[in-house]
Formats: C-alpha cells, sequence, structure tokens
C-alpha cells in the first residue's frame, strides 16, 4: 500500500496527458457527461486522475510476477463547489450521505482493481456534494468484520447505521467503529478495519 500511495501521489501532479483540452475531456468522459460547469476544473480533474492508469501500468509491468494489486478510491473535490471527479478501482462502494440520514448515492466500482494486468482501462466518474452531505469511504474489513460465531457485521449492517442524521464526522466514525468492535467482540480480526469520512460543511 506504501507502494501505491506513492505512486499515486507523485504520479497525480506530474503526468499530463497529451492533446488539446476538448480532445481529453471527449476522451474521458463521464458515462452522463461532465457535469462541471468549468472545462478548466473538468480538465484539471481528469489530468490529476491519470495518475491511476500510470500507477496500474508501472506495477503491472515491474511487480507482476509478485501478483501485486489494490483497490482504491481516489477522487479529486473541489470543496468550493462540492464537484467531485473519481475513479473507483475495485473498492467497496463509498455513499454519500444526507445530513438528516439515509444514503443519496453509491460510488461503484468504476474499474478494476489497480496493478493486475498493463493497461486496464478506469473510467472516470463525476458527482456533487451538496453542503451537510457527508462521503463515506470504508475498506472491506468493515462489512466482513467477523464475530466469533462467524457472522459478518455486512454492508446491510453498516447501511442502517446510515439512517440516523450525522452530526458530524467524528462521531460518525466514532459510532461505526465503536459497533464494529462490539460485533467482532474477543474475536481475532482478519482484515483492516478503515473509515474515511469527509463533510462539506454549509456556508
Amino acid at each position: 500500500m506504501d507502494l501505491f500511495r506513492s505512486l499515486i501521489r507523485i504520479f497525480s501532479h506530474q503526468i499530463r496527458p497529451k492533446g488539446n483540452a476538448s480532445g481529453i475531456l471527449e476522451a474521458n468522459s463521464p458515462a452522463d457527461g461532465w457535469i462541471g460547469e468549468s472545462e478548466l476544473i473538468n480538465l484539471a480533474h481528469v489530468n490529476a486522475l491519470q495518475a491511476v492508469k500510470v500507477t496500474n501500468n508501472y506495477i503491472a509491468e515491474n511487480h507482476g510476477e509478485l501478483g501485486m494489486f489494490a483497490t482504491l478510491f481516489f477522487g479529486v473535490l473541489d470543496p468550493a463547489i462540492g464537484l467531485l471527479t473519481y475513479i473507483n478501482g475495485g473498492h467497496e462502494d463509498l455513499f454519500i450521505v444526507n445530513p438528516n440520514g439515509g444514503v443519496k448515492q453509491r460510488l461503484k466500482s468504476t474499474g478494476p482493481a489497480v496493478g493486475m494486468l498493463p493497461d486496464l482501462k478506469f473510467k472516470v466518474q463525476q458527482t456533487r456534494l451538496e453542503p451537510g452531505e457527508t462521503l463515506l469511504g470504508y475498506t472491506d474489513g468493515v462489512p466482513e468484520a467477523r464475530a466469533a460465531g462467524g457472522e459478518f457485521f455486512t454492508t446491510k449492517g453498516l447501511l442502517s447505521m446510515l439512517e440516523q442524521p450525522v452530526p458530524s464526522v467524528t462521531t460518525l466514525l466514532e459510532q461505526i467503529s465503536e459497533a464494529v468492535l462490539e460485533h467482532t467482540g474477543a474475536a481475532d480480526q482478519f482484515d483492516d478495519i478503515t473509515l474515511l469520512a469527509v463533510r462539506r460543511i454549509p456556508h
């Protein structure tokens, strides 16, 4: 993971696709088209997201014999307007949660796990994080957290917790963490449990 993270950080600042802006945006257009009003913002987001493709090829070509790959979500967020442009490389769905509870949108996979084979295709998608909404991401160690009797925490269990209003991202993460630990009890932990939440603060 350290290698993937380092490559994404480096390439997101260095890689720029060749061609004019219109051609680059047309080649990377989301299925529903661009929702960002500014061509410059859309282009800047796409430029950064090229890091996923370059990282994939670097890993596959230089470490292919090790079977090294990772799922990841890489998003570029403009906090002023809430525009989120992203690639979900085989990762768990991320959720956009309404301020009063309930999932507004699931950000599903837009491509395979990164690093498995050269020249894999990763689709770009866009959405908008409205004021008060929260973006929640997590590793599969959360729904697959297992109790002593073998029962999983499940994605359904996580979704049930998101039906309540979100007072703050800190409280939300604490509540989910406590619920997962209560579920597993004294059972051994089989996978990492990682959570990330970002909330767009209303002005």
